[in-house]
């Protein structure tokens, strides 16, 4: 948490939260996170491997997630666009990374967006993080 907040002591506001799961922190900026991944990435760090820009973040439930994926989609692709899902499932027993994929795609393609592994426009990022899941396109 402390490479975090000498990376970003000169963004404002910044609130870090640690998560559910071993090794992972939420942080809360009050800037882009495209932006603060970039920040991050500059910055010589000994401890972060790892760093998920989110566009928004709902309540683990294949619903809420759905929902929220279209309603993102909606806002940044046209149709014929192409995609690729990656999901990663961390402390969440009861649901499956393949399985949100599939219904995620099969959502997508009904809104006439086109599945391409090897080379997609957009990536559809999903990070289910016990109760709470990052999403981002």
């Amino acid at each position: 948490m402390d490479e975090i907040e000498d990376a970003f002591k000169n963004i404002g506001s910044v609130y870090i939260k640690e998560s559910e799961c071993l090794n992972v922190v939420l942080v809360e900026l009050g800037t882009d996170s495209v932006e603060a991944a970039k920040i991050l990435r500059d910055t010589p760090t000994k401890i972060i491997s790892r760093v998920v820009p989110i566009n928004s973040v709902v309540e683990t439930n294949l619903e809420s997630i759905i929902t929220k994926v279209k309603e993102l989609s909606f806002a940044k692709t046209q149709k014929g666009d192409s995609f690729f899902v990656n999901c990663v499932v961390r402390n969440e027993k009861r649901l499956i990374s393949p399985d949100i994929e599939n219904v995620i795609k099969n959502k997508l393609i009904k809104i006439e967006l086109k599945y391409d592994k090897e080379n997609p426009k957009w990536y559809v990022q999903v990070e289910i993080i016990g109760k709470n899941t990052g999403l981002s396109v």
